[in-house]
């Protein structure tokens, strides 16, 4: 459970008063984190927890969101097509949050539909399968199974989003089109990206033992369930921070938290790329927790990170459709 010294501790002094009062509030609670309980109960933790929550404002309009599903190497896949107005041009492969365990396409529904409209393109985003029930490589499967769909369907470019866990998976779905002569991807927006099995880094050292919506126990939980004994957490399809050679990959956009145990994997994954010569940009947001680009209709910040992230996207499908 959140300890009454995780809401006490003097570290809540950085964080932003918007994820401080969540903090104390779950400490108030005993609110229980998900390496605590089975995979479904953290599923439905989640679910309560978002249904707890305000709904989101602000959001654009679009000109149709529907859901669909592609065949797949496991079976049928869901997605929802988020189609903005205007002109389309291009297309996102989104892939959701969850540590590969909880998360869907509802938690992300938000955030899906802002950047569709700011990147003034059809963003597809995926209900991929879930460990533990399909570990390694079922998720990868899926989200590539979809990459190579929408790659097909659309006229444009293709750029790959994901966030954390959906992070790590599209890191692992560029490096595998690039090994295997897959679609060509015009860019990767990685936002706090798990891109390797190591919980010893100093992020991790820093605040992984304090329970901030995100903890070492926690990501030793999730990669448990995706990665089970006998899968090899050194490939870089699983851990792309160990890819031998990263030139050749997308441009990429690189955000993280300052208070995230995912904090320093995802910086060392942008040194990586750009010592490879490949473009990258970063955002390290002062003051934020992990999976903080929900908070866009609260926090101004985070809306000003998202908007960007939807103009460097659309920069990037029109840079590649020259």
């Amino acid at each position: 459970m959140v300890s009454a010294s995780d809401a006490a501790d003097d570290g809540l002094a950085a964080m932003h008063p918007y994820y401080r009062a969540i903090v104390e509030a779950y400490a108030a609670a005993g609110r229980p984190y998900f390496h605590q309980g089975s995979a479904p109960q953290a599923r439905e933790m989640m679910r309560a927890s978002l249904a707890a929550a305000p709904p989101p404002v602000g959001l654009p309009e679009l000109a149709s969101v529907t859901d669909e599903t592609v065949a797949g190497p496991h079976g049928p896949i869901t997605i929802r097509r988020y189609r903005p107005r205007g002109e389309v041009a291009g297309v996102c492969v989104y892939l959701h949050a969850g540590g590969w365990v909880i998360g869907d396409i509802d938690m992300s529904d938000a955030t899906c539909r802002r950047l569709a409209a700011g990147a003034g393109c059809e963003l597809v985003s995926v209900e991929y399968r879930l460990a533990p029930e399909h570990p390694y490589p079922a998720p990868l499967d899926d989200a590539y199974a979809v990459l190579e769909w929408a790659a097909a369907q659309s006229p444009g470019p293709v750029v790959l989003v994901g966030e954390s866990a959906g992070g790590n998976l599209a890191a692992a779905c560029a490096i595998r089109a690039r090994d295997t002569g897959g679609p060509a991807i015009a860019g990767q927006f990685l936002a706090y990206p798990v891109t390797d099995h190591d919980l010893e880094t100093g992020s991790y050292r820093q605040v992984g033992g304090r329970n901030w919506l995100l903890s070492t126990a926690d990501m030793k939980w999730f990669w448990d369930h995706y990665c089970p004994d006998g899968v090899d957490r050194g490939d870089p399809r699983i851990s792309p921070l160990r890819v031998a050679d990263a030139a050749g990959l997308p441009p990429s956009l690189i955000y993280v938290a300052e208070l995230d145990p995912l904090r320093d994997e995802g910086l060392a994954y942008a040194a990586r790329l750009a010592k490879a010569g490949v473009p990258v940009k970063t955002r390290r947001e002062a003051g934020m927790l992990h999976g903080y680009l929900g908070a866009a209709g609260a926090v101004p910040v985070v809306a000003e990170a998202v908007a960007e992230a939807g103009a460097w996207i659309k920069d990037r499908i029109a840079e590649a459709g020259r």
